[in-house]
């Protein structure tokens, strides 16, 4: 007895050509009020929001800065708080004789349990000290 071989020549195109049918029309269906789907604008990045300024202390003791590093946003405050025994005088790093951040720096030594607040008014990376000790340092990152 010989063999016969199946070969569906027009049955496999007729049911991709139904599966594609069914695909098209169920993405009609389902993107009616989606205007995700039906080519509206989708968005790009982050939306834009109002945010209120926030301050954000740094602590001094132990002869360090907490946190060391911080990233805050223009606008926002940082309140240096110093917890130690010790008067701090907190000051910008420089670049040669120029202060890296003008007007930064803190007017007068700082006392024990004594604060001192600076509004961040331009975007960048200001780093600051103890002019008492400048290795006791720390970073504030400036962001739009």
């Amino acid at each position: 007895m010989s063999e016969v071989e199946f070969q569906p020549k027009g049955a496999i195109w007729f049911l991709i050509i139904l599966v594609l049918v069914a695909f098209a029309l169920s993405v009609i269906y389902f993107s009616r009020n989606n205007p995700d789907l039906t080519g509206g604008t989708l968005p790009i990045g982050r939306p834009i929001t109002s945010r209120q300024p926030r301050v954000y202390t740094v602590f001094y003791g132990l002869k360090v800065f907490s946190p060391t590093n911080i990233r805050i946003h223009v606008g926002d405050s940082i309140r240096f708080q110093n917890d130690s025994k010790v008067t701090i005088r907190i000051v910008s790093d420089s670049t040669g004789a120029v202060p890296d951040l003008p007007g930064f720096d803190s007017i007068g030594d700082i006392q024990s349990e004594g604060v001192f607040t600076y509004t961040f008014s331009s975007v960048g990376t200001f780093g600051y000290h103890n002019a008492k000790n400048p290795e006791e340092s720390g970073t504030i990152i400036v962001r739009p």
